[in-house]
């Protein structure tokens, strides 16, 4: 398996980031963050084909791992990826890791735990619809995030 294009879905407080780090680490290639699609470099919020934008731009270089969300992007970074990943911790975990990370911000925490019933089945489905020769993974625990590294980094 050649993991050139690596897209990594799933929760706030999922390892998303923790998992795009380690493997850009072990295998050389650059991460995208969808979070910093969102704001501009004042904090102002981006419209939403600033932000489609930025992120299929990013589905258009030869090799990267994009982590996080905006499903409205999902089908452009799918259709180039090589590994669909997605990250399925218990819903509990993720809202520990969210109040842990970024206080006790309400907002915050009620999407976090909202987030299975408004986006899983985009998730699910995104997974489902991998291609031939496309790599898929549900990560759950952490125990899995990291053999999961270690494989991919023996695989490179």
């Amino acid at each position: 398996m050649r993991a050139t294009r690596i897209m990594i879905v799933g929760g706030p407080g999922a390892g998303k980031s923790w998992l795009a780090l380690r493997l850009s680490r072990r295998l050389g290639i650059p991460v995208y963050c969808v979070d910093d699609a969102v704001h501009d470099e004042t904090g102002t919020l981006r419209s939403n084909p600033d932000i489609d934008g930025t992120v299929r731009s990013w589905a258009l270089k030869p090799q990267w791992i994009i982590e996080g969300g905006n499903s409205r992007t999902y089908a452009d970074r799918a259709r180039r990826a090589t590994v669909v990943v997605l990250m399925k911790p218990p819903r509990w975990r993720r809202v520990y890791r969210v109040a842990v990370r970024d206080g006790l911000r309400f907002s915050l925490l009620y999407w976090s735990w909202k987030y299975d019933a408004v986006f899983g089945r985009k998730d699910e489905a995104l997974l489902a619809s991998a291609g031939e020769g496309v790599t898929t993974c549900i990560i759950r625990t952490d125990k899995d995030a990291a053999e999961w590294v270690s494989r991919m980094s023996r695989a490179a």
